[in-house]
């Protein structure tokens, strides 16, 4: 089994896949209770949790390019509410003002799922949300 990883404390260490070896795999999972900005990790996954009763606004800003690359970040509902995640600036896949907010239809288990390249969020998937 040559491209066997070990994971240990967040950490990749392997003789085969030398580009990662000794980076951090990081996951952070966070509740989002209240409207406000979704902060972005510098690098590996971040898992958003909403949990607000009532619709939340909340806001994901522009990545950095080359400095957040990679990052994915998943935005769950777990109540059944109109909730609008806003990609300032730059919208959702490169769409500007076009596709900028996603809106979840009131059901607990919509799902938003970007990740970054280039100062751009790119849609992975997509689970009972229409970009506008």
């Amino acid at each position: 089994m040559a491209n066997l990883v070990n994971l240990k404390k967040g950490v990749a260490v392997g003789s085969d896949l030398a580009s990662i070896a000794g980076s951090d795999i990081t996951r952070v999972v966070e509740a989002a209770s209240t409207n406000g900005a979704i902060a972005i990790p510098d690098r590996g996954e971040k898992q958003v949790f909403i949990t607000k009763g009532t619709a939340a606004n909340l806001t994901l800003a522009a990545p950095t390019a080359t400095t957040h690359d990679g990052v994915v970040i998943d935005i769950v509902s777990t109540t059944a509410a109109a909730h609008t995640i806003t990609a300032t600036t730059i919208g959702f896949n490169a769409g500007d003002a076009a596709g900028d907010v996603c809106t979840f239809g009131a059901a607990i288990g919509n799902q938003l799922r970007v990740v970054a390249y280039q100062g751009e969020w790119y849609v992975l998937n997509n689970i009972g949300g229409t970009l506008a």
